[in-house]
């Protein structure tokens, strides 16, 4: 059996981070995308993510003989989470060699972690949170996934389930692409201007140079389109600032849209530029090389990825999730950029108001997520 062990220290952090591409690798997998080790490092830092101000948050390694990794996980306990839900504690970060012991020996470390700190249920992956990159890819293998969304192997359903745990919810992802869709978009954006003029709404871009406000706008509009969402707590404002700093530089303001009603915002989407096509190129780490074609590469960027969104609860069911629908099939028709093709982040089975508003676009799931669950007790 190996030995699990909390990461502490420089060089373990360095191995929890590295671990990941040296599987990908060795399983040949080559739809996984590496992330920036860089940005990693920043996520796992508690001195520069404020999530840590409001979790428990720990990470572990699996090690076999000589040292050598075979699997890591991580353990949180988020108490906004535990108020809303109940006494759930998340595993996540899971990567694992195709070993049934190694799988059970890491997650009964989690499980034991968030025992002892009063829970009775853990479920994930959760990296660390629901507002962050959750779920276990179980359909859908084909294509490189954009980013945010998580790849992994089909053997972890299997290590999963061998390890008790069984699905708690879906979630899916959707994907157009302009080469092959672009001409049925004029409908959706026809009717979205229409419903426009009809509602006296308007529709602008982000306004990068009132970034603060913004954010906190985005907030408000989150918090009020997903108030009563399954498995959601509220994103608080040091978090999403986080986050959404680490994203400003695939944030083209033309792909945010902001839904006014005689000045007052009333529904947004927020899109990114899909970074996957950047990391499938540095390959984990920022080279010389890759820096002097980053401009480039960016400019040339062709996919975009749906980050949120929504509207508030009174403008639910009068037409916005169609204005909405027809702004982001504007991109799909080639209006903004190079940007030619959209992606989804999770849809719910359970998010009605999204999955209403894509149900006009016409399309399935391109890739389906499961998150697992599993009772547990000291």
């Amino acid at each position: 059996m190996p030995s699990v062990v909390p990461v502490r220290g420089d060089e373990m952090t360095e191995e929890f981070i590295s671990f990941a591409p040296r599987l990908y690798r060795e399983l040949g997998d080559d739809q996984w995308v590496p992330p920036l080790s860089s940005d990693v490092r920043r996520f796992m830092d508690a001195s520069v993510n404020p999530y840590f101000a409001e979790a428990e948050i720990e990470h572990f390694l699996a090690l076999g003989p000589g040292g050598r990794t075979l699997g890591r996980v991580s353990a949180t306990v988020d108490p906004a989470y535990v108020e809303r839900f109940g006494k759930t504690g998340f595993f996540g970060w899971f990567e694992c060699v195709d070993d049934p012991g190694v799988a059970a020996a890491l997650l009964r470390t989690a499980e034991t972690w968030v025992a002892e700190r009063g829970m009775d249920r853990v479920a994930g992956p959760y990296s660390y949170c629901a507002t962050q990159e959750f779920g276990l890819l179980v359909g859908g293998y084909g294509d490189r996934p954009a980013v945010f969304q998580p790849h992994n192997p089909p053997y972890y359903r299997r290590l999963l389930e061998d390890a008790g745990y069984g699905p708690d919810f879906r979630t899916d992802t959707f994907s157009w692409y302009g080469e092959r869709e672009a001409g049925r978009m004029d409908p959706l954006v026809r009717r979205g201007e229409e419903l426009c003029e009809k509602l006296g709404l308007t529709v602008r871009d982000l306004d990068p140079e009132r970034w603060d406000s913004e954010v906190d706008l985005v907030q408000e509009l989150l918090a009020a389109s997903f108030a009563d969402n399954h498995d959601m707590v509220p994103i608080s404002r040091p978090v999403l600032r986080f986050q959404l700093d680490e994203l400003r530089e695939l944030i083209d303001p033309r792909l945010t849209r902001i839904v006014e009603h005689g000045g007052r915002a009333v529904a947004f989407s927020m899109l990114a530029a899909d970074g996957n096509e950047l990391l499938k190129v540095a390959d984990g780490t920022v080279t010389d090389e890759f820096a002097a074609r980053y401009e480039e590469l960016k400019a040339g960027i062709r996919g975009t990825v749906v980050l949120m969104m929504g509207a508030r609860p009174e403008w639910a069911g009068r037409g916005v999730g169609r204005i909405l629908v027809g702004e982001i099939a504007k991109v799909v028709r080639g209006d903004i950029g190079s940007y030619r093709d959209m992606h989804t982040t999770w849809i719910h089975e359970h998010n009605w108001q999204s999955r209403a508003y894509l149900a006009h676009a016409r399309t399935g799931p391109a890739r389906t997520y499961a998150v697992y669950g599993k009772d547990i007790a000291l």
